[in-house]
């Protein structure tokens, strides 16, 4: 028997939203004077690093997390990180009682590492493994076949990207109005997907630029 995957819509987007209210902090909108000069725009910048966890990373694994089912949850989960998503991971899973494995390349930052501990005190576990990200999530992947516990996705999840996305509707709210562009962060395309979701049925005139560095463009590269 096949599950089917939960719906990708802005209404789910809505939903991730209601679920998160409490848990993650509404950023603030913060108009950056240099790059409004420097443009001749109104420059806004989401402050997503002001989250408990740095990064919007929280919002997506905590709107994955807290779907669990009983069974789900007394299994634990399992993540593969390079930093931020991991840290997302143990703060919900501090926060709703449920073990994590958080898988991490050698090359994981010790700030990281700690911030990850720290952040998930004794219900994480750090495993440290290959020398890439790729290794590490070849790992966890691996491992969550072999123990039952769930994977959380860094982005590759319907309940990550929704979750990840609810920074839309807060932008649009904070600013009044729909943003003539929005640029979004790209590394696995989960923010990007959420935020696209949502403002193609509230904000469709809205143009959504998705931003990578030259180095790792693999969105480029998929497009091309």
């Amino acid at each position: 028997m096949t599950t089917a995957l939960p719906v990708v819509s802005a209404a789910a987007v809505e939903a991730a939203a209601a679920r998160l209210a409490g848990v993650v902090r509404t950023t603030g909108l913060q108009r950056n004077e240099r790059l409004s000069e420097r443009t001749g725009a109104q420059v806004w910048l989401k402050r997503e690093d002001l989250q408990p966890v740095r990064s919007y990373k929280l919002r997506g694994a905590y709107n994955l997390i807290a779907q669990l089912d009983a069974g789900q949850r007394a299994a634990g989960v399992i993540c593969a990180s390079a930093g931020n998503h991991g840290q997302g991971v143990a703060f919900a899973c501090r926060r709703l009682g449920i073990r994590a494995r958080i898988f991490v390349p050698s090359t994981t930052p010790r700030q990281k590492r700690d911030r990850m501990l720290a952040l998930g005190g004794d219900a994480v576990e750090l495993v440290v493994t290959g020398d890439t990200y790729d290794e590490a999530a070849g790992a966890a992947a691996v491992e969550a076949t072999v123990t039952g516990a769930t994977l959380v996705p860094a982005f590759d999840d319907p309940r990550t990207l929704v979750g990840q996305g609810t920074v839309a509707p807060e932008i649009v709210a904070q600013l009044g109005r729909a943003p003539d562009l929005l640029v979004v962060p790209v590394g696995g395309g989960g923010m990007l997907a959420g935020c696209l979701t949502w403002m193609a049925e509230h904000a469709p005139s809205t143009r959504v630029v998705g931003a990578e560095p030259a180095g790792a463009a693999c969105l480029a590269a998929a497009l091309s």
